[in-house]
């Protein structure tokens, strides 16, 4: 496939979507607003107001969630689009964001006096007008790109690999800003003194920056017209940043009029073009579900009038009572279509599956505007066995939906004849919906180059020391060291290789579980008294109720029991205690783990038991672990038909809680 190719027609997104005249009028309002108010505090800029500490931090950290928000929906439109010119707004919006956060962090006396990263005084003056160079100038790009690409659409390669160019390649563009603004910040000119910008910065730093985003902003217009929705609110955008650097110019101290202005303007211009695409997501929800309201009630409708229809009319045609069971009972969507290619008949899934109605005598090949196959657009295809230039086919075909999603399906096709003779009475197209199917092999993909990235870790180790063993020479403390590397990760990956078998049974629904009565104390006290001194830790068991029987497979609850036993000890290294206890409550038996260890941040308690999951966080790197094994216990719990749950507070330790229902052996 090519590296890139011209679109095949014209798929509405968040960048494309049309805007429509209520909308501009809206955005016009906002961005006047936004006028008026700079201009009329531009006499007053210099007034001194309330002091507010909090305010500037505040506004910025906004400012940057709402940027990062901004470029990462961009994104998603880029992967949708596939066009180069998208990712110069991304781009733009992720350096942005990347500026603001710097910026705030390296203010004088915010986080620090004289701001962090080692800045000056003069530090934040530069980063705020590289800040506001680099936004226009990503503009600019993305106006070029668009007039030189409009008809480009990468490959899905293509279009990873140059996601990830544009996103290091701003990611060392705010890299260099930052560098350059602050341990270079002694060689260059002083253009703050007593909180006043000098003459020089004004006239040869500010003004042009003014300038440039003047004529981005009528560029924009101009090319754009404001026709999409996010062009509209772009303009707005572009007007408040502008619009933030005049009032800067301006003058004003730190809690002046003016400050306060310029900062509510980069608050605009950070948060419009996200409000507006937020605004069209809604949109497209609601259409969604009246589209799916219509489609029901269309439904029950023609259920209603087959009934009818099926006591009315008693004798019927073979042909209709095909068609009627392909109707009530085929998961596939079905159109008949004439000699010349005219629909005949067409079930209801054909509506449900291309969110567009069918009608008797529609053309099918027009129908099918929009759908391509690997190599061509389906349209063309259908053409071609219609003019009897290709015989019948089974082909892949894919769309883009009315919410953005790629969907997949394989079409096949048949002539219909007569019975005994071969006069051509028609043609047989059937769809069946397989989107469901690539998003599974997406994700054993997507598995297979996890478990291959996480056994090719250990794997390197053993094959790196071992190659120094067998090569070199090296004295004996090294190789000391060395072979208990090899073995600490030879058990790694056996650990590895083993959990992910175990999922594999689990999941294939291949694991024999042999269920039996078992007594809950007793299995869990044979497992402490295993760990009991592991690693200097007491644990102590504490069984509040007598005989708390359970149901189940010896072996896999020895191995859930073992795999939270040792967590609590692993994530406890300064805590010596671990409590476990046995209890019944209201027909269930309860079995809590608790340990006082380095607990766990409450956002990572809803991802713990996905698989190969692990916090993030400093204290745990020189943990070892697969991030499989609470996901392996989870999965037995369940099959037990049990309930794995937990609490835990950051240094504080952990509980682990599994429930299961109490067995009464009768």
């Amino acid at each position: 496939m090519s590296q890139h190719q011209a679109l095949p027609s014209a798929v509405y997104n968040l960048i494309t979507m049309p805007s429509n005249r209520a909308q501009r009028r809206f955005a016009y309002i906002i961005g006047a607003l936004v006028t008026l108010i700079s201009l009329f505090s531009v006499p007053f800029v210099r007034v001194q107001l309330g002091e507010m500490p909090a305010f500037q931090p505040a506004i910025f950290s906004t400012v940057v969630c709402f940027e990062l928000i901004t470029a990462y929906v961009i994104y998603s439109q880029f992967k949708i689009s596939r066009q180069p010119a998208v990712l110069a707004l991304f781009a733009g919006y992720l350096y942005s964001a990347g500026m603001s956060l710097v910026y705030i962090l390296a203010f004088p006396r915010v986080f620090a006096d004289n701001g962090l990263f080692n800045s000056g005084p003069q530090t934040s003056v530069w980063l705020y007008a590289l800040w506001h160079i680099g936004f226009p100038l990503a503009v600019l790009i993305y106006l070029r790109l668009d007039a030189k690409h409009q008809n480009v659409r990468y490959s899905a390669r293509k279009a990873k690999i140059a996601g990830w160019c544009t996103f290091v390649g701003t990611i060392v563009a705010m890299t260099v800003c930052t560098l350059f603004t602050t341990h270079y910040v002694e060689q260059l000119p002083t253009v703050l003194s007593q909180g006043q910008l000098s003459p020089s910065f004004v006239k040869f730093v500010g003004i042009p920056i003014v300038i440039l985003t003047f004529i981005t902003l009528l560029i924009f217009y101009i090319r754009t017209k404001a026709s999409t929705v996010t062009s509209t609110w772009l303009c707005v955008a572009i007007l408040a940043m502008m619009l933030d650097v005049i009032i800067v110019l301006c003058g004003g101290g730190r809690f002046s009029l003016g400050w306060y202005v310029a900062k509510l303007n980069s608050f605009v211009c950070s948060n419009v073009v996200l409000a507006g695409m937020i605004y069209e997501f809604t949109k497209m929800y609601l259409n969604m579900a009246d589209l799916y309201r219509k489609v029901k009630e269309s439904e029950f409708s023609y259920k209603v009038l087959l009934g009818e229809s099926q006591q009315a009319e008693r004798t019927i045609s073979e042909q209709n009572t095909i068609i009627e069971q392909m109707l009530e009972s085929s998961h596939e969507a079905i159109i008949m279509c004439d000699t010349v290619g005219r629909v005949i008949f067409a079930n209801r899934r054909v509506e449900l599956f291309f969110e567009n109605p069918i009608r008797k005598g529609d053309c099918l090949s027009t129908y099918c505007e929009g759908m391509r196959t690997s190599d061509t657009t389906f349209k063309s295809l259908v053409e071609a066995y219609f003019n009897q230039s290709i015989p019948p086919f089974l082909k892949r075909i894919s769309r883009v939906s009315l919410s953005g999603e790629m969907k997949h399906y394989e079409c096949y096709v048949n002539p219909i004849v007569n019975e005994g003779a071969d006069t051509l009475r028609g043609h047989l197209f059937g769809f069946r919906d397989r989107t469901e199917e690539e998003r599974i092999d997406e994700m054993k993909n997507e598995f297979v180059s996890i478990i291959s990235h996480e056994i090719r870790t250990p794997l390197s180790s053993i094959m790196g020391f071992s190659e120094i063993l067998a090569t070199r020479n090296v004295t004996e403390d090294k190789r000391v060291k060395y072979v208990e590397t090899i073995h600490k990760e030879s058990m790694r990956l056996s650990n590895l290789i083993n959990d992910f078998l175990d999922l594999q049974r689990l999941d294939s629904g291949r694991q024999v579980f042999h269920f039996q009565t078992l007594n809950a104390a007793h299995l869990v006290g044979e497992i402490v008294e295993q760990w009991q001194g592991r690693d200097n830790h007491e644990i102590e068991l504490h069984v509040l109720h007598d005989f708390p029987f359970i149901h189940g497979d010896e072996e896999r609850l020895k191995q859930v029991f073992h795999n939270l036993i040792s967590n609590s000890i692993k994530y406890s290294p300064d805590r010596s205690k671990i409590d476990v206890y046995v209890e019944r409550e209201n027909g269930r038996v309860l079995i809590k783990i608790q340990d006082y260890g380095l607990g766990i941040p409450a956002d990572a308690l809803d991802k713990l038991f996905a698989r190969f999951y692990r916090v993030d966080n400093s204290d745990r790197r020189k943990i070892g672990g697969t991030g499989l094994g609470l996901s392996i216990v989870k999965e037995i719990v369940e099959a037990h038909h049990g309930r794995v749950l937990v609490e835990s507070e950051l240094s504080r330790g952990s509980i682990f809680t599994v429930q299961f229902d109490e067995h009464i052996d009768r």
